[in-house]
């Protein structure tokens, strides 16, 4: 797992290769400039929206941010080796399930503790397709009410919809498999 500190170490150095200050990249992202100091020196976390936001604004891949496995030809990947991304404060674990970004699709599985939810709404270019692995999704689709899925529920949708992810039950685990077509982190 990659501790906050080098994440925020990455992120400064995608800033500092831009010449950009934390001014610049606060204006274009809306995220305020005291967030990101904290963020890069590793005394805040962030949660996987705003992370998007940086990483779009960037022009990087989250492979870019965290430490990746050895790439094997063969395309396999261990379950050690699945980069992950933690969010305490949303209270969710990202794990990508391909050794690089160079792809067409983005598979990932993300694990809500009981009651989380993303921060903030999605919403990106392609195609998203949602599989619950385990637990209670419930699915919000801007213009639609909110949907609730089981074990073995899916739904697709095009990603420039708003949408958002929350574990219905603040009881039990949420286990998702997501595949974003192109990715988006």
């Amino acid at each position: 797992m990659s501790p906050p500190r080098d994440l925020g170490r990455a992120l400064r150095a995608a800033r500092d290769e831009r010449g950009l200050s934390l001014s610049d990249v606060a204006e274009a992202t809306e995220i305020s400039a005291s967030f990101l100091s904290l963020v890069e020196n590793g005394k805040s976390d962030i949660t996987v929206g705003r992370l998007q936001r940086l990483v779009e604004f960037y022009r990087i891949s989250i492979t870019d941010l965290l430490p990746m496995g050895a790439a094997e030809d063969s395309g396999v990947m261990r379950r050690d080796e699945h980069p992950l991304l933690h969010s305490p404060a949303e209270g969710i674990d990202v794990f990508l399930l391909v050794p690089d970004m160079k792809r067409t699709m983005m598979p990932m599985v993300l694990e809500f503790e009981p009651g989380a939810e993303l921060a903030e709404h999605g919403k990106h270019g392609g195609e998203e397709f949602v599989y619950v692995m385990e637990g209670t999704l419930e699915l919000e689709l801007s213009g639609l009410e909110p949907s609730i899925l089981e074990a073995g529920d899916s739904a697709y949708y095009y990603g420039d919809r708003q949408h958002l992810f929350r574990n219905a039950d603040p009881k039990r685990p949420l286990r998702i498999m997501c595949v974003d077509s192109p990715p988006v982190l």
